[in-house]
């Protein structure tokens, strides 16, 4: 009796080691991927010119870093007016490294030549500490060069000479 109270302790003790474990890695990752977040936002922009009204286009842009660049919601609206009726994005996969992502989209955009031609982009997203989601980099400030390392290579350069 002893023996199999003991025993079934053990495996609960076990079961609960385990479940800890799998919580712990959990909570490094984000609940959506960069590929979702990126297909729901386009879907959201997509719906907002085609339904009209700002709720689909203020859920896209709580999906982006537009707070932390200091863009407000009327700011994204005035750029995503500017989208094509019909806007439709593929999105492909993205390339995770710690905090960033990259995830590759492509569009077609009507050539002035007659037709379409399309268009292949990386998308930049960062992911939030605060609440573990892919924020998109609306305004690429995260993509390729670093703000600041922007800023500090431009004071370095030196103004062309006079001869």
């Amino acid at each position: 009796m002893i023996i199999n109270i003991r025993r079934a302790l053990a495996i609960q003790l076990g079961v609960l080691f385990l479940m800890s474990l799998a919580g712990c890695g959990a909570m490094d990752q984000a609940a959506e991927s960069p590929e979702t977040v990126t297909r729901r936002f386009y879907e959201l922009v997509s719906a907002s010119k085609e339904e009209g009204g700002t709720t689909p286009a203020s859920e896209a842009y709580k999906l982006t870093n537009g707070q932390a660049a200091n863009m407000n919601l009327s700011q994204f609206l005035e750029i995503i007016k500017n989208y094509p009726p019909g806007f439709k994005v593929k999105v492909g996969s993205a390339e995770i490294k710690g905090a960033h992502a990259l995830v590759a989209i492509s569009f077609k955009m009507p050539s002035s030549f007659g037709g379409e031609y399309e268009v292949k982009q990386e998308l930049a997203l960062n992911l939030d500490s605060a609440t573990r989601s892919w924020k998109i980099d609306f305004t690429g400030d995260t993509h390729g060069m670093q703000k600041d390392d922007a800023i500090a290579a431009s004071k370095g350069e030196a103004p062309p000479k006079k001869e």
